[in-house]
């Protein structure tokens, strides 16, 4: 009999979707362990995961997308992985199809659950208190009511989503004083205006706050070059070139603004006050933390620099 001490949880999505996934590796951790907690997804969100969460992160450009393959042939290591893990969690795939037909062949009497982060919105509502406070409508409420199949794992995932709304996950800060903003997202019409941004950090300088600007690859191809300039001249411009050193300058902020985006996630799950800016609905993907603020109007045009300066 192969004793099997794994967990592999599948995950192939953008930063926000991965995030919202901690809290259930961090209940899978608790309820197994003597077990590894490994997630199979892209290096880089992998490495962050390691770093945060102390699980084990598996490449899954290492020959894992060929389970998507009708009766696909896995490199022997993949084969291994799979035969020795109990529970195996899916983000990747649905019912019955050739990942699931593939995973069952090999590993038939392991515990397969598939999950979404993005749900049908008329998903049924849960029963009395199956969701924390709060997160009815949220994303990882969506995850939670989609575990009722898996009675344990829901318990546990309720239990580890109102300690991070409490308390955040557990991770060393160091708090250097800084406002800390990232004025990106993954769609351009998630993104508070160029000028509001800039004017912001200029606002904040005045008050004698010290201010960091996270830019990615996309804002510095997308922001004007005068508007990088004015930033400069205000605020120390950061470019974290991986998630890791992303993790590394939001942990030293004491406050963070941005926009509905994947960093702001991460500020809020880390404890740190965040300040985070919708012009659609948040219900379901505002961050989530101990102290965490959200700015919703009809659209980001209607969000005033004042406001935010004022919830700062």
């Amino acid at each position: 009999m192969i004793l099997r001490r794994h967990v592999l949880i599948f995950h192939q999505a953008a930063l926000g979707d991965f995030l919202v996934t901690w809290p259930l590796a961090l209940a899978m951790g608790r309820m197994f362990p003597q077990s590894r907690i490994s997630y199979v997804t892209a290096g880089s969100k992998g490495a962050l995961a390691s770093r945060v969460l102390g699980v084990e992160a598996i490449d899954v450009e290492a020959g894992w997308h060929l389970l998507h393959a009708e009766n696909a042939d896995v490199p022997e290591q993949n084969r291994k992985l799979l035969s020795g893990a109990h529970t195996i969690v899916s983000f990747v795939s649905e019912p019955h199809d050739a990942w699931e037909h593939n995973v069952r062949r090999i590993v038939p009497d392991s515990i397969l659950v598939q999950l979404t982060t993005k749900p049908p919105a008329t998903m049924a509502a849960g029963e009395i208190d199956e969701v924390p406070d709060g997160l009815t409508d949220h994303v990882t409420g969506l995850l939670v009511r989609q575990l009722r199949p898996w009675k344990p794992l829901q318990a546990g995932m309720r239990q580890m989503l109102r300690s991070v709304l409490d308390r955040g996950i557990a991770y060393r800060r160091t708090p250097s004083g800084a406002v800390v903003i990232h004025p990106g997202a993954g769609k351009p019409e998630k993104c508070w205006s160029v000028d509001r941004f800039v004017s912001l950090a200029e606002q904040l300088k005045k008050q004698g706050r010290e201010v960091r600007v996270l830019l990615g690859e996309a804002e510095l191809e997308k922001w004007p070059g005068s508007a990088i300039e004015r930033v400069s001249r205000v605020a120390d411009v950061r470019k974290p070139a991986t998630y890791l050193d992303l993790l590394d300058e939001i942990a030293q902020a004491s406050n963070f603004v941005g926009n509905d985006s994947g960093p702001g996630h991460l500020a809020a799950m880390l404890g740190v006050p965040t300040v985070s800016l919708f012009g659609t609905p948040s219900s379901r993907w505002r961050p989530i933390g101990p102290s965490v603020k959200v700015v919703e109007k009809p659209s980001l045009n209607d969000i005033e620099v004042d406001e935010v300066l004022e919830l700062l």
